[in-house]
């Protein structure tokens, strides 16, 4: 029989050699970035592990969980659960226990969801994880194995390592980057790659309401970012490019290392760093250290290949201007209160239609 233990009574240091070693796992899974995912406003962390009492307490499987609570009429809205990376399982576990395994994960986050009323969990498995990496085949949704609603979509991703030198990374640019990042050029831009640190966090984080404001969103906490520019297993999965013009900093580019793969993680701009092509910039200076690192990937974000206007149709056309490709962004979801769930689906659709009206 299997045993489910919360993260915060695992030992930290076997639940992060089972993300390091799990094929389905990738940062998300790592204590480090769920701390830090812990400190967002509305948030509980209620990640667990699977593990087996009969060989050592051995864990078998990893269960990254927050609670979401909304901003307003919670008490008739409720919450729901998110899930990025999702459930990640030993893969040297015979079939028969894998399905036991997935019972048990699925009973359990059914469980949580009772207890926190709960209206549907949200998983995502990350692109850049091996087991997706090493696809070559037809591969179904691995959500469906929970009874997950397929809502999959896609994220540009860039073959770093089968590109040949520099000179065939810019090959591979859009014409759109290569302008960009000689316009750059010409206006003197520098780019400094740096290891995450308080002194830096502090002009990160002004950029950082600077950029919400531009963008009416609102801003993660500071003990956020405070979370991973300070913490030294943080520090080791991070590397920052800061692209200054003099010594006004315009851009600081956050990219999460892990598993010989890169992820376009986080970014703070000023004004003038979207006139001075500031962010194509320190993206390119990104491609050529981590081509020089030997890293495989760079995932340059999710794709939204239907956007035909709108600040999707930007997102999507810088992010895929690097030279990437699509690759499978698997998404399911279990709404444990459907009817409700779908009045709200409704709802929002109308919503949509009215704003477009």
């Amino acid at each position: 029989m299997f045993q489910i233990v919360p993260r915060n009574e695992c030992d930290r240091t076997a639940w992060n050699a089972a993300a390091d070693c799990f094929p389905a796992a990738w940062a998300w899974h790592r204590s480090e970035l769920l701390d830090a995912r812990a400190t967002w406003s509305r948030t509980e962390d209620l990640s667990f592990c699977i593990c087996d009492p009969s060989n050592g307490h051995k864990i078998v499987a990893l269960v990254p969980l927050v609670l979401v609570r909304p901003r307003s009429l919670s008490l008739f809205l409720g919450s729901h659960f998110e899930s990025t990376g999702a459930p990640a399982i030993d893969p040297s576990l015979p079939r028969r226990s894998v399905r036991k395994v997935h019972e048990f994960i699925y009973d359990a986050i059914v469980s949580l969801a009772n207890d926190n009323r709960a209206r549907r969990t949200d998983f995502s498995v990350a692109p850049l994880s091996p087991e997706v990496r090493s696809i070559d085949r037809p591969f179904p949704n691995p959500l469906c194995q929970f009874g997950a609603k397929d809502t999959s979509t896609q994220s540009w991703v860039l073959k770093i390592s089968d590109q040949g030198g520099e000179e065939k990374l810019w090959e591979g640019l859009e014409y759109r980057s290569r302008k960009q990042i000689s316009k750059a050029k010409r206006a003197e831009l520098v780019a400094d790659i740096k290891i995450p640190n308080s002194s830096l966090l502090e002009t990160y984080y002004d950029l950082h309401l600077l950029t919400c404001t531009r963008n009416g969103i609102l801003p993660h906490p500071k003990a956020y970012f405070k979370a991973i520019f300070e913490n030294p297993d943080g520090q080791k999965m991070c590397t920052t490019v800061v692209v200054r013009n003099g010594h006004t900093v315009l851009t600081i580019q956050n990219f999460l290392i892990y598993k010989d793969a890169a992820i376009y993680w986080t970014v703070a701009s000023s004004d003038d760093a979207l006139k001075l092509c500031a962010n194509d910039f320190g993206m390119w200076t990104a491609i050529r250290h981590f081509h020089a690192k030997g890293l495989e990937y760079l995932e340059c974000g999710e794709a939204f290949p239907a956007a035909d206007t709108g600040k999707q149709r930007g997102l999507n056309d810088f992010k895929k201007s690097f030279g990437g490709q699509l690759f499978p962004y698997y998404r399911g979801a279990i709404y444990h209160k459907p009817l409700f769930e779908g009045l709200l689906g409704m709802l929002r659709h109308c919503r949509k239609r009215g704003a477009a009206t």
